[in-house]
């Protein structure tokens, strides 16, 4: 059972007990809704209604509706079961793209090291025979292969001099 990081509680919001968690997932919409079970710090929990609010998603859990039993959970990490995502095949997480080969016309490039978001889009960092940037869209990429390991991409012959 591998867990995935998705945020943190901010705060609180209002009397009922809201839990106030900042994002920090690439695809909240498989996270943030009622019914998912997540993890503070190592505490289960259920989502019992959840909402985005400035910014911010606005999570009841356990149908808990008194602010003062929640309180504790202020500054606790939020997890959930990499299971509980139902990826389909060829769907992925940016978690996943770490370590995979960079490879393009046979060539390989390189492992990626690092991912940024530019505001933007994410772009791959991978170390090569010194650090290189590859934006991570359809201009670039043609096929994550999580099973060989590898990202084909495509003209990136400017990106890496």
């Amino acid at each position: 059972m591998e867990k995935v990081y998705v945020g943190y509680v901010s705060g609180v919001h209002g009397l009922r007990g809201d839990l106030k968690v900042k994002n920090r997932f690439e695809k909240p919409e498989l996270v943030f809704k009622s019914g998912t079970k997540i993890y503070l710090n190592d505490e289960i929990h259920k989502i019992s209604a959840c909402k985005l609010y400035k910014g911010c998603y606005l999570c009841n859990v356990d149908n808990i509706k008194d602010i003062n039993k929640v309180e504790k959970y202020v500054g606790y990490d939020v997890f959930i079961d990499r299971e509980s995502l139902n990826l389909k095949d060829g769907e992925y997480i940016l978690k996943d793209l770490y370590g995979l080969n960079i490879e393009c016309d046979g060539k390989n490039y390189g492992t990626v090291k690092e991912i940024l978001n530019n505001g933007i889009y994410d772009i791959l960092v991978i170390d090569f025979d010194k650090k290189y940037m590859i934006p991570l869209i359809d201009e670039y990429i043609v096929k994550v292969d999580l099973k060989d390991e590898k990202i084909i991409c495509k003209n990136i012959r400017g990106l890496i001099v």
